[in-house]
C-alpha cells in the first residue's frame, strides 16, 4: 500500500493532498495541502472564496505501529463574496479546535469503553483532562431523551459521593436496570422537578421500590399519590442484619471483660442464610447461640421472616407480619423491638410487595457497579461527567472509568 493510501486512510478525507512525508524514530509527520475546491465558507458553504489570512495547524491522527503520527497543513481565514462573512473555514475531518482528527478521537473512544482514562492518556500520550473531554462528549452526544411511557417500576436509592454526608439521589428502571434520573442531594426540593416529571409523563407508572427513609416516601407521596410505594427485599433483609449486628456488638461489649469473648469474628454466621452454611458452619453457630440469648432469639426472628416473602397472597402476608411483630415486641431484646416498630409503622410499603412482587436486583446490581465505577475513578470532581457514566451504566461497554 502507498504512503498516500495509508495517508488518506488515517484521514479519512480525500480533499487533502500529501505532499510530503518525515519518518521520525518515534513519530511520522504528514504534510498535506488542502486543495482549492475544499476552501469553503463555514457559513454558506461557497467557494466564491478569498483567502484573508493563513495559519499552520498540527494535528495528532492515528499511530502507525508504536509511532505517533502528526499531520501539518495550513488553514485559512476566508472572506465569502456571497453572504459577506468571514470566518476560518471548517476542516471536516477534525472536531471544533482539537488538535485531533476525527479517526483519532474515535479511536480514543473506543479505548475509554474498556480502559480506564488514565490508561488511554498514558498509552497515546495525551492529558488525562482532553481524554476525560472527549468521552464527555462522546457520553453527551449518545445521550437520549428518556422515554416514560413503558416505565412501570422504578427503583429510589442514594449513593456517598463526598465525605461529610454528601448523597446523591438515583432512579433507576427495575425492568432494565437503566438509571434514568440522577440528582445531588436528598430532600423534597432537589426531588420535585423530577417527580413532577413522572407525575405527568410516566402514566404507566405502578410502583416504587425505596428504603424505609421517611423522606423518600413523604416525597413521592406528595407528588405521586397513586402510585404504590414498596419497600423491596433487599433493604428490609439489611434493616434485620444490621439489627442482628448491633446486638453482637452489644453482647460482645457486655462479655469480653469476663473472658467470653466468642462472639468476636462471627459476624459471618449470624449474617448468612442458615440454609447456605454448610455442616461446620452450622455446628458452630448452634454453640454460639446457645451461649447467648438475646442473639439466638434475634437470629431465630430474622431466619423467619424469610417466609413472608413466600407467603402467597396479600392477606396471609398481613397475618404473619403481625404475628412475627407481636413476637419481636415480646421478644425482651431491646433492638430488636425498635425494629419491630419500624416495620408495624411501615407496614403498608411491606404488604405492596404482595399486589406488585418487583425483583429489585437489576437496580441493586447497578449500584454495586457505582461502587466499582468510584473506587476505579478514585472518585469525581465533574458531576455532569459522572451522571452521564450513571446513564451508560447498564451498557455493557460503558464500565470501567478512571
Amino acid at each position: 500500500m502507498s504512503v498516500s493510501k495509508i495517508f488518506h486512510t488515517l484521514i479519512g478525507d480525500k480533499s487533502i493532498v500529501l505532499e510530503n512525508t518525515e519518518f521520525h524514530s518515534d513519530y511520522i509527520i504528514f504534510h498535506g495541502r488542502i486543495q482549492k475546491r475544499a476552501k469553503k465558507c463555514s457559513c454558506c458553504n461557497s467557494t466564491d472564496v478569498t483567502i484573508k489570512e493563513t495559519k499552520e495547524r498540527t494535528l495528532r491522527t492515528l499511530n502507525i505501529e508504536n509511532k505517533k503520527s502528526y499531520l501539518k497543513l495550513n488553514t485559512f481565514k476566508l472572506h465569502c463574496h456571497k453572504c459577506g462573512k468571514r470566518a476560518w473555514m471548517k476542516l471536516p475531518f477534525t472536531h471544533g479546535k482539537l488538535p485531533l482528527t476525527n479517526s483519532f478521537i474515535y479511536y480514543i473512544v473506543q479505548l475509554t469503553a474498556i480502559c480506564t482514562l488514565l490508561a488511554v492518556a498514558l498509552f497515546l500520550g495525551l492529558h488525562w483532562t482532553t481524554v476525560k473531554n472527549i468521552d464527555k462528549a462522546n457520553l453527551a452526544k449518545r445521550s437520549k431523551q428518556f422515554s416514560f411511557k413503558k416505565l412501570r417500576y422504578i427503583s429510589v436509592d442514594e449513593i456517598a459521593i463526598r465525605k461529610g454526608h454528601k448523597y446523591m439521589t438515583i432512579f433507576t428502571d427495575i425492568a432494565t436496570g437503566k438509571i434514568i434520573f440522577a440528582v445531588e442531594g436528598r430532600s423534597e426540593e432537589v426531588l420535585r422537578p423530577f417527580l413532577k416529571q413522572l407525575a405527568k409523563k410516566a402514566k404507566r407508572l405502578r410502583g416504587i421500590g425505596i428504603d424505609m427513609s421517611a423522606a423518600y416516601a413523604s416525597s413521592i407521596k406528595k407528588h405521586l399519590p397513586k402510585v404504590d410505594l414498596i419497600f423491596d427485599r433487599f433493604h428490609v433483609t439489611k434493616l434485620l442484619n444490621d439489627t442482628i449486628d448491633k446486638i453482637r456488638r452489644s453482647e460482645y461489649a457486655k462479655c469480653k471483660d469476663n473472658g467470653l469473648a466468642v462472639l468476636k469474628g462471627q459476624r459471618f454466621l449470624l449474617l448468612r442464610n442458615f440454609v447456605d452454611l454448610d455442616e461446620g458452619q452450622r455446628s458452630n453457630l448452634q454453640k454460639l447461640l446457645e451461649i447467648n440469648r438475646p442473639l439466638a432469639i434475634a437470629h431465630s426472628m430474622k431466619e423467619q421472616f424469610r417466609s413472608f416473602w413466600s407467603c402467597s397472597s396479600k392477606r396471609e402476608g398481613a397475618r404473619f407480619l403481625g404475628w412475627w411483630i407481636i413476637e419481636a415486641l415480646e421478644s425482651g431484646v431491646e433492638l430488636l423491638e425498635k425494629t419491630a416498630r419500624t416495620l408495624l409503622y411501615r407496614n403498608e410499603g411491606l404488604l405492596s410487595y404482595f399486589d406488585h412482587r418487583i425483583d429489585n436486583g437489576k437496580a441493586e446490581g447497578i449500584n454495586n457497579k457505582i461502587k466499582v465505577l468510584k473506587r476505579q475513578a478514585y472518585g469525581f470532581h465533574d458531576m455532569e461527567y459522572f451522571k452521564l457514566r450513571l446513564y451508560h451504566l447498564h451498557k455493557k461497554e460503558c464500565q470501567l472509568v478512571g
